[in-house]
């Protein structure tokens, strides 16, 4: 494989990645909005508190994938112990 092949993969993949991010991004809009504060007038319903869960899961994953692109590190909450010895951030 020649190095301008290899840019151009890398290129692509970074592309690929950069819209799953963004697609991810979308999905955690989804989120329904409880306000900021926590306090609840009405108790949200099961399927509701599940899609908070799910959106909020996609958020922190787009969050995490364009660390990696940005920095081409694990993010810190995503590192093994070994990964956070070697870093010199074991806790």
């Amino acid at each position: 494989m020649t190095a301008k092949t290899m840019h151009h993969t890398e290129a692509s993949i970074r592309a690929t990645l950069t819209t799953l991010a963004e697609r991810w991004e979308q999905m955690a809009k989804s989120a329904p909005d409880f306000g900021g504060d926590g306090l609840f007038i009405d108790e949200p319903a099961p399927a509701q508190l599940q899609q908070f869960e799910r959106a909020t899961t996609y958020g922190r994953a787009a969050a995490d994938l364009r660390e990696v692109l940005r920095t081409g590190r694990i993010p810190h909450g995503l590192m093994t112990d070994a990964e956070l010895d070697a870093h010199g951030n074991a806790q």
